[in-house]
Protein backbone atom coordinates (compact mmCIF):
# COMPACT_ATOMS: atom_id res chain seq x y z
CA UNK A 1 0.00 0.00 0.00
CA UNK A 2 1.35 3.49 -0.51
CA UNK A 3 2.62 3.94 3.05
CA UNK A 4 4.48 5.23 5.67
CA UNK A 5 3.53 5.53 8.96
CA UNK A 6 1.79 6.21 12.01
CA UNK A 7 1.28 8.24 15.39
CA UNK A 8 1.00 10.69 18.80
CA UNK A 9 0.26 13.34 21.61
CA UNK A 10 1.86 15.32 24.75
CA UNK A 11 5.75 14.83 24.89
CA UNK A 12 7.46 14.49 27.81
CA UNK A 13 10.24 17.44 28.20
CA UNK A 14 12.95 14.66 29.22
CA UNK A 15 13.11 11.55 27.85
CA UNK A 16 15.61 8.72 28.98
CA UNK A 17 16.90 6.22 27.09
CA UNK A 18 14.63 3.92 26.78
CA UNK A 19 17.61 1.57 26.51
CA UNK A 20 19.06 1.72 29.65
CA UNK A 21 18.12 -0.04 32.99
CA UNK A 22 18.05 2.32 35.86
CA UNK A 23 20.46 1.95 38.58
CA UNK A 24 19.03 1.66 41.74
CA UNK A 25 17.13 4.48 42.97
CA UNK A 26 17.38 5.97 39.62
CA UNK A 27 14.21 7.27 37.93
CA UNK A 28 12.54 5.07 35.83
CA UNK A 29 13.54 4.31 32.19
CA UNK A 30 10.59 5.55 29.66
CA UNK A 31 9.61 3.78 26.22
CA UNK A 32 8.40 6.69 24.39
CA UNK A 33 5.77 5.18 21.30
CA UNK A 34 4.98 6.90 18.64
CA UNK A 35 1.36 6.11 17.59
CA UNK A 36 -1.53 7.56 15.93
CA UNK A 37 -4.75 8.32 18.47
CA UNK A 38 -7.74 7.07 15.46
CA UNK A 39 -6.14 4.50 13.54
CA UNK A 40 -7.87 0.77 14.63
CA UNK A 41 -6.47 -1.71 15.35
CA UNK A 42 -3.70 -0.69 15.52
CA UNK A 43 -3.79 1.96 17.75
CA UNK A 44 -6.01 4.71 19.51
CA UNK A 45 -5.78 7.15 22.45
CA UNK A 46 -7.88 4.44 24.52
CA UNK A 47 -4.83 2.23 24.41
CA UNK A 48 -7.54 0.09 22.56
CA UNK A 49 -5.53 -1.51 19.59
CA UNK A 50 -2.95 -4.29 18.83
CA UNK A 51 0.03 -1.49 19.19
CA UNK A 52 -1.19 -0.59 22.17
CA UNK A 53 -1.09 -4.12 23.86
CA UNK A 54 1.76 -5.04 22.77
CA UNK A 55 3.93 -1.45 23.20
CA UNK A 56 2.47 -2.37 27.14
CA UNK A 57 3.76 -5.74 26.78
CA UNK A 58 6.93 -4.90 26.05
CA UNK A 59 7.45 -1.93 28.22
CA UNK A 60 6.65 -3.93 31.55
CA UNK A 61 9.77 -6.45 30.26
CA UNK A 62 12.14 -3.88 29.87
CA UNK A 63 10.62 -2.15 33.17
CA UNK A 64 10.13 0.90 31.71
CA UNK A 65 7.42 3.24 31.63
CA UNK A 66 5.01 3.73 29.26
CA UNK A 67 4.38 7.48 27.43
CA UNK A 68 2.98 7.91 24.16
CA UNK A 69 3.60 11.02 21.48
CA UNK A 70 -0.21 11.14 19.62
CA UNK A 71 0.22 12.16 15.71
CA UNK A 72 -1.97 11.24 12.97
CA UNK A 73 -0.63 8.55 10.45
CA UNK A 74 -1.29 10.86 7.78
CA UNK A 75 -0.05 13.67 8.18
CA UNK A 76 3.99 13.03 7.25
CA UNK A 77 3.60 10.72 10.40
CA UNK A 78 7.31 9.15 10.33
CA UNK A 79 9.40 12.59 10.10
CA UNK A 80 7.08 14.27 12.79
CA UNK A 81 7.23 12.14 15.66
CA UNK A 82 10.38 9.58 15.27
CA UNK A 83 12.68 11.45 13.22
CA UNK A 84 11.91 14.83 14.88
CA UNK A 85 12.99 12.71 17.99
CA UNK A 86 9.67 13.49 19.94
CA UNK A 87 9.24 9.68 20.61
CA UNK A 88 11.48 6.90 20.31
CA UNK A 89 9.31 3.60 18.42
CA UNK A 90 6.95 2.62 16.33
CA UNK A 91 5.14 -0.55 17.28
CA UNK A 92 4.53 -2.04 13.83
CA UNK A 93 6.34 -1.12 10.41
CA UNK A 94 7.03 -2.93 7.05
CA UNK A 95 10.72 -4.85 7.63
CA UNK A 96 13.54 -3.22 6.41
CA UNK A 97 11.79 0.43 5.86
CA UNK A 98 14.99 2.23 4.71
CA UNK A 99 14.21 5.31 7.24
CA UNK A 100 14.25 3.33 10.18
CA UNK A 101 16.70 0.79 11.83
CA UNK A 102 13.84 -2.09 12.54
CA UNK A 103 13.92 -5.12 14.52
CA UNK A 104 12.75 -8.85 13.09
CA UNK A 105 9.58 -9.45 11.94
CA UNK A 106 7.11 -10.37 14.34
CA UNK A 107 3.95 -10.98 12.08
CA UNK A 108 3.16 -11.22 7.96
CA UNK A 109 -0.17 -9.70 6.91
CA UNK A 110 -1.56 -8.98 2.98
CA UNK A 111 -3.77 -7.60 1.13
CA UNK A 112 -6.89 -9.06 0.59
CA UNK A 113 -10.05 -9.49 -0.92
CA UNK A 114 -13.52 -8.97 1.04
CA UNK A 115 -16.82 -10.18 -0.83
CA UNK A 116 -20.46 -11.41 1.03
CA UNK A 117 -20.23 -14.92 1.83
CA UNK A 118 -24.31 -15.22 0.44
CA UNK A 119 -22.82 -14.23 -3.32
CA UNK A 120 -21.98 -16.85 -5.86
CA UNK A 121 -18.26 -15.22 -6.87
CA UNK A 122 -15.43 -15.02 -5.15
CA UNK A 123 -11.89 -13.76 -5.27
CA UNK A 124 -8.99 -15.78 -6.88
CA UNK A 125 -7.34 -13.50 -8.91
CA UNK A 126 -7.32 -10.20 -10.40
CA UNK A 127 -7.87 -11.95 -13.79
CA UNK A 128 -11.45 -13.06 -12.45
CA UNK A 129 -14.07 -12.69 -15.35
CA UNK A 130 -16.61 -11.27 -12.74
CA UNK A 131 -14.57 -8.26 -11.54
CA UNK A 132 -14.66 -6.45 -15.05
CA UNK A 133 -18.83 -5.69 -13.32
CA UNK A 134 -18.19 -5.70 -10.33
CA UNK A 135 -18.18 -2.93 -7.91
CA UNK A 136 -15.03 -2.10 -6.22
CA UNK A 137 -13.73 -0.35 -3.16
CA UNK A 138 -10.26 0.39 -2.83
CA UNK A 139 -9.07 3.06 -0.22
CA UNK A 140 -7.15 6.31 -0.60
CA UNK A 141 -3.86 6.21 1.69
CA UNK A 142 -2.34 8.97 2.75
CA UNK A 143 -3.12 12.62 1.86
CA UNK A 144 -1.94 12.32 -1.37
CA UNK A 145 -4.40 9.41 -2.32
CA UNK A 146 -1.13 6.95 -3.10
CA UNK A 147 -1.60 3.71 -4.83
CA UNK A 148 -2.24 0.32 -3.16
CA UNK A 149 -1.02 -2.85 -4.96
CA UNK A 150 -4.55 -4.24 -6.01
CA UNK A 151 -5.41 -0.85 -7.42
CA UNK A 152 -1.70 -0.73 -9.64
CA UNK A 153 -3.10 -4.67 -10.78
CA UNK A 154 -6.54 -3.41 -11.43
CA UNK A 155 -5.13 -0.62 -13.34
CA UNK A 156 -2.22 -2.85 -15.45
CA UNK A 157 -5.83 -5.13 -16.24
CA UNK A 158 -7.60 -1.75 -17.35
CA UNK A 159 -10.59 -2.13 -14.61
CA UNK A 160 -11.72 0.65 -13.84
CA UNK A 161 -15.51 1.60 -14.65
CA UNK A 162 -16.97 0.92 -11.45
CA UNK A 163 -14.65 1.82 -8.71
CA UNK A 164 -15.49 3.40 -5.72
CA UNK A 165 -12.86 5.33 -3.56
CA UNK A 166 -13.00 6.02 -0.07
CA UNK A 167 -10.54 7.59 2.18
CA UNK A 168 -8.48 6.16 4.85
CA UNK A 169 -8.96 9.09 7.43
CA UNK A 170 -11.71 11.82 7.80
CA UNK A 171 -12.10 14.84 10.37
CA UNK A 172 -10.21 13.95 13.84
CA UNK A 173 -13.73 14.03 15.31
CA UNK A 174 -14.71 10.98 12.97
CA UNK A 175 -14.24 7.55 14.59
CA UNK A 176 -13.04 4.25 12.92
CA UNK A 177 -13.19 5.77 9.35
CA UNK A 178 -10.91 3.03 7.95
CA UNK A 179 -13.81 0.68 8.59
CA UNK A 180 -16.20 2.15 6.19
CA UNK A 181 -14.90 0.43 3.15
CA UNK A 182 -15.86 -3.20 4.72
CA UNK A 183 -19.73 -1.46 5.43
CA UNK A 184 -19.82 -0.90 2.44
CA UNK A 185 -19.27 -4.87 1.37
CA UNK A 186 -21.75 -5.97 4.39
CA UNK A 187 -24.47 -2.85 3.25
CA UNK A 188 -24.28 -4.24 -0.69
CA UNK A 189 -22.64 -1.03 -1.38
CA UNK A 190 -20.12 -2.76 -3.42
CA UNK A 191 -19.19 -6.51 -4.28
CA UNK A 192 -15.35 -6.60 -3.29
CA UNK A 193 -13.16 -4.46 -1.37
CA UNK A 194 -9.66 -4.52 -2.14
CA UNK A 195 -8.20 -3.95 1.76
CA UNK A 196 -4.82 -4.31 4.03
CA UNK A 197 -5.29 -7.15 6.32
CA UNK A 198 -5.52 -5.85 9.23
CA UNK A 199 -7.63 -3.50 8.92
CA UNK A 200 -10.53 -6.17 6.69
CA UNK A 201 -9.96 -8.94 9.78
CA UNK A 202 -10.87 -6.37 12.38
CA UNK A 203 -13.72 -4.68 11.11
CA UNK A 204 -15.15 -7.67 9.67
CA UNK A 205 -15.53 -8.80 12.67
CA UNK A 206 -18.88 -7.67 13.56
CA UNK A 207 -19.73 -9.35 10.79
CA UNK A 208 -19.14 -12.98 11.50
CA UNK A 209 -19.68 -15.38 8.65
CA UNK A 210 -21.29 -13.14 6.44
CA UNK A 211 -18.07 -12.20 5.06
CA UNK A 212 -15.34 -13.88 3.46
CA UNK A 213 -11.82 -12.75 3.43
CA UNK A 214 -9.38 -14.15 0.99
CA UNK A 215 -5.75 -13.13 1.13
CA UNK A 216 -3.90 -12.33 -1.98
CA UNK A 217 -0.55 -13.07 -2.04
CA UNK A 218 0.61 -12.26 -5.61
CA UNK A 219 -0.22 -11.18 -8.61
CA UNK A 220 0.55 -13.57 -11.69
CA UNK A 221 0.67 -10.79 -14.19
CA UNK A 222 3.60 -8.76 -12.34
CA UNK A 223 5.38 -11.38 -9.61
CA UNK A 224 7.18 -8.33 -9.23
CA UNK A 225 4.59 -6.91 -7.47
CA UNK A 226 4.45 -7.13 -3.50
CA UNK A 227 1.04 -7.86 -1.61
CA UNK A 228 2.36 -9.87 1.42
CA UNK A 229 4.77 -7.46 3.99
CA UNK A 230 6.68 -8.19 7.60
CA UNK A 231 5.95 -5.65 10.29
CA UNK A 232 8.69 -5.16 12.79
CA UNK A 233 9.09 -2.68 15.58
CA UNK A 234 11.55 0.87 13.98
CA UNK A 235 13.50 3.10 16.21
CA UNK A 236 16.16 5.92 14.53
CA UNK A 237 19.41 3.86 13.24
CA UNK A 238 21.20 5.91 15.84
CA UNK A 239 19.32 4.04 18.38
CA UNK A 240 20.76 0.53 17.98
CA UNK A 241 20.62 -0.49 21.53
CA UNK A 242 16.86 0.44 21.88
CA UNK A 243 16.40 -2.20 18.83
CA UNK A 244 18.24 -4.61 20.10
CA UNK A 245 16.15 -4.77 23.87
CA UNK A 246 13.28 -4.67 21.84
CA UNK A 247 13.91 -7.32 20.16
CA UNK A 248 14.75 -9.29 23.50
CA UNK A 249 11.20 -8.51 24.71
CA UNK A 250 9.81 -9.25 21.15
CA UNK A 251 11.11 -12.86 21.14
CA UNK A 252 10.71 -13.59 25.11
CA UNK A 253 6.55 -12.87 24.10
CA UNK A 254 5.85 -14.06 20.92
CA UNK A 255 3.43 -16.43 21.60
CA UNK A 256 1.69 -13.49 23.55
CA UNK A 257 1.98 -10.89 21.04
CA UNK A 258 0.74 -13.59 18.36
CA UNK A 259 -2.47 -14.00 20.58
CA UNK A 260 -2.80 -10.12 20.81
CA UNK A 261 -3.18 -10.38 16.92
CA UNK A 262 -5.49 -13.02 16.91
CA UNK A 263 -7.60 -11.63 19.33
CA UNK A 264 -7.69 -8.09 17.12
CA UNK A 265 -8.58 -10.49 13.59
CA UNK A 266 -5.76 -9.89 11.99
CA UNK A 267 -4.73 -12.05 9.56
CA UNK A 268 -1.32 -13.35 9.28
CA UNK A 269 0.23 -15.48 6.61
CA UNK A 270 3.93 -17.06 5.95
CA UNK A 271 7.20 -14.74 6.91
CA UNK A 272 7.42 -13.16 3.68
CA UNK A 273 11.32 -12.57 2.84
CA UNK A 274 12.18 -8.66 3.80
CA UNK A 275 12.39 -7.00 0.83
CA UNK A 276 13.38 -3.14 -0.32
CA UNK A 277 9.86 -0.98 -0.19
CA UNK A 278 9.09 0.85 -2.96
CA UNK A 279 7.33 4.24 -1.16
CA UNK A 280 3.83 2.83 -2.99
CA UNK A 281 3.97 -0.45 -1.85
CA UNK A 282 4.31 -0.07 1.59
CA UNK A 283 1.09 -0.98 3.87
CA UNK A 284 -0.12 2.04 5.85
CA UNK A 285 -1.44 2.07 9.54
Amino acid sequence: MAHSAIRFSTLFAAVLAAGAMPARGATKPVLSVCADPNNLPYSNEQRQGFENRIAALVARDMQAELSYFWFAEHRSFFRRTVLDRLCDVVVSVPAGLPILATTKPFFTSSYVAVTRRADPHHFVSFDDAWLREARIGLQLVGAEGATTPPATALARRGINRHITWLPMWDEDKVRNPQGRIIDAVADGKIDVAFVWGPFAGYFARPYGAALRIEPITADPGAPEQSFVFAMAMGVRKDDLALRDRLQIAIDRHAAEIAAILRDDGVPTVPLAPVRPLPVTASPTH
